[in-house]
């Protein structure tokens, strides 16, 4: 057995760029393949919705105690912070502040939030609701009323109190 020579330049430079090559072509695909559970968009996507509920949890506690303008600030943080649940929440409290533009925006948006029965359970019959009250304070009853009856399939038990009310 002979000596094993130690790696010429050209050697050495080549290596050394095929092992550049490969950490790069590795390192690109743990920061960026979407699939990844160790991606950092995913990561900061998980810590940012931990954020977003922290927010909501604040928002709800003052919505109990019906600060509802402080209330929606911490839901709209919360939203901001990937928490898109928080916009049922928000609605309701600018339908409190009788601020009937907003509260419509956010129930809309609270409506095409995926799962949102996931995260509070009777969500969309909530938010069904909120919205035809909203539609009848606005006078427009046929909205209201279409609202009111979907909150009412959903099994929303103060939806038919208010259609009744209404109609």
């Amino acid at each position: 057995m002979g000596k094993k020579q130690p790696l010429s330049n050209t050697k050495l430079i080549i290596f050394g760029i095929l092992f550049t090559a490969f950490m790069l072509i590795v390192g690109y695909k743990i920061l960026f393949n979407a699939n990844d559970e160790t991606n950092i968009a995913s990561i900061n996507q998980k810590l940012e919705q931990g954020k977003g509920l922290s927010q909501f949890d604040k928002g709800l506690e003052l919505y109990d105690q019906k600060k509802y303008a402080e209330a929606g600030k911490y839901f709209e943080e919360s939203i901001n912070n990937g928490f898109p649940v928080a916009h049922a929440l928000l609605g309701e409290c600018k339908l409190h502040l009788n601020d009937l533009k907003a509260a419509q925006y956010h129930l809309l948006k609270a409506l095409a939030v995926e799962n949102g029965e996931n995260e509070l359970i009777g969500y969309y019959s909530g938010v069904e609701f909120n919205l035809g009250v909203v539609y009848d304070m606005q006078k427009d009853a046929k909205n209201a009323i279409a609202h009111l009856q979907k909150a009412i399939q959903l099994g929303n038990k103060d939806a038919a109190a208010y259609l009744s009310k209404i109609k």
